[in-house]
């Protein structure tokens, strides 16, 4: 028997599936972990601290009933990155994140793409009123991904009290329309 997640919902853009992250992500997810790339996020991340996070993601559906999204190209059910609402224990606030895996993805806007389906699903379904993005102030890939969703840097914000954390760059995404802050 193999256990899963069940009416996860899926998300869907003009060229993408967003799909709840998953048991078949996680040996892709994982190289992207131990490698350079994932750098701006705490990386490069041994093998075992690399599992422990893929196992996060999972279990972070089943704590909170939301949780990141594998990032598909429409047709495909391999994943290319993961991007969505996170909040994990330590979080001073509630997140829209987002990882693109391999370099040959990057320059297309999957990014971005993903992020604002993430974004109207974490507005929309899940009622947040706010939400903020935590990136590594040399992630210049990254702070344009923010910028191009309207985020704007709020120095204001707390970020979370972790490891190499110092100096990292809060951008807060606009406000749902119609809401006030």
């Amino acid at each position: 028997m193999t256990p899963a997640l069940i009416n996860t919902p899926v998300l869907e853009t003009e060229r993408l599936t967003l799909r709840a992250f998953a048991r078949q992500d996680v040996k892709r997810a994982m190289r992207f972990l131990v490698s350079e790339r994932s750098q701006y996020m705490g990386g490069p991340y041994t093998s075992h601290d690399a599992w422990n996070h893929c196992a996060s993601l999972i279990g972070h559906w089943a704590i909170h009933g939301h949780g990141i999204f594998s990032i598909c190209l429409k047709g495909s059910d391999d994943a290319i990155g993961d991007v969505g609402p996170y909040f994990p224990e330590g979080w001073v606030e509630k997140e829209i994140g987002w990882d693109l895996w391999d370099p040959e993805f990057e320059g297309k806007r999957y990014a971005t793409e993903a992020a604002l389906a993430a974004r109207e699903y974490a507005f929309g379904t899940l009622g947040w009123t706010t939400a903020v993005s935590y990136i590594d102030p040399k992630n210049a890939n990254s702070i344009g991904v923010a910028k191009r969703l309207g985020c704007t840097l709020d120095d204001t914000a707390g970020i979370p009290q972790l490891p190499d954390w110092e100096g990292t760059l809060v951008y807060r995404h606009p406000s749902p329309k119609g809401m006030t802050e």
